[in-house]
């Protein structure tokens, strides 16, 4: 583990970087460099009093929701390997919150995916794993204690049979945030949050076997690193520093990291350094040339690209609340 400040190396790309938008791209050229890309970007936004999972072209064009009929909001989306359906979790159901899936094909949405019965609490952020049979996902548990859930937990649960199996289990819900897969499945990388008897908080990154055994941090607490994502080719995890679950209506600075899967060759790719625009969220691109992330400012927060190696960050969709962005893969093949 490095701390990150005095150890990081700044690429040189990122060292004073000004920020821009899609009227002043990285090319200058004033054109999205995505423009007539058919992938979609599926993300969460609060609109017209509603919150839901919206789907849109990486230039802006063919915003749309998703889920409008759906009895309640479908939030927390994340894209399968083939780039066919979106799982989600659920919220304002009239009970349980369970995890749902979207057909890009036929427009519908099917679940719940895992029965959520007994003990269990509700689900929440889902995430395929690479060969897309399974969903890693958070279960929490009644009772509650002090007004938390009294268990939180990881778990898979398989696709073709519908059943769950737990990975972890954790008292008064401290638990694993954001579970992402290894490329080849064999490992997962979330963050925790901890809170000691001073008071003294923190955050760090962590990654374990994908049946929770033999975890290793990555960060040090007083880094405040979360939102880990793993490149396509498993040589990275990208993180952001004060991430928005923990931290998000906090005067904190948010910027993008990468490192190696064991925490070494900690590397900044924004430089943003300002409470007045925070860089959050991240997620590569399928592709692995690109990390997608969620800028945040006091009016807005929307969504913005940044080479996987560094350089002059892009704003692409200008919105009110773009959030949890995650980009398509293989549009072609559906």
């Amino acid at each position: 583990m490095r701390k990150l400040t005095g150890t990081v190396v700044v690429l040189t790309a990122v060292m004073s970087i000004v920020p821009t938008s899609v009227a002043t791209s990285a090319t200058g050229s004033g054109r999205n460099p995505f423009a007539g890309d058919e992938a979609w970007i599926a993300y969460q936004t609060f609109r017209d009093g509603q919150e839901g999972t919206w789907l849109i072209h990486p230039d802006g064009t063919g915003d749309h929701q998703i889920d409008e009929a759906f009895d309640g909001a479908l939030i927390l989306p994340n894209w399968s390997p083939d780039g066919s359906t979106i799982v989600m979790t659920s919220r304002d159901t009239g009970g349980r919150e369970p995890l749902y899936e979207y057909d890009l094909a036929t427009d519908t949405i099917s679940g719940p995916l895992f029965p959520c019965r007994g003990r269990c609490l509700g689900d929440d952020e889902p995430i395929y794993s690479p060969d897309g049979t399974k969903v890693a996902f958070e279960r929490a548990s009644f009772p509650f204690v002090d007004g938390a859930p009294s268990d939180c937990g990881l778990w898979i649960g398989n696709l073709a049979t519908g059943r769950a199996n737990r990975v972890t289990s954790n008292a008064r819900c401290d638990r694993e945030y954001f579970p992402r897969w290894s490329p080849d499945g064999t490992q997962l990388t979330y963050w925790r949050w901890r809170e000691d008897a001073t008071g003294t908080t923190g955050t760090a990154v962590f990654v374990s076997d994908a049946d929770g055994t033999h975890e290793r941090r990555l960060t040090e607490w007083t880094d405040f690193a979360g939102d880990p994502d793993w490149s396509p080719d498993g040589q990275w995890i990208v993180f952001s520093t004060h991430p928005l679950t923990a931290f998000n209506f906090q005067l904190v600075v948010s910027d993008l990291f990468r490192m190696r899967p064991d925490g070494s060759d900690v590397q900044r790719l924004t430089s943003f350094n300002s409470i007045r625009r925070r860089a959050t969220q991240p997620r590569f691109t399928p592709d692995g040339q690109w990390i997608l992330f969620t800028a945040v400012t006091p009016q807005r927060r929307s969504l913005w690209v940044v080479p996987a190696a560094g350089g002059d960050p892009i704003e692409l969709v200008r919105g009110g609340i773009y959030t949890h962005g995650t980009w398509q893969p293989d549009p072609g093949g559906v």
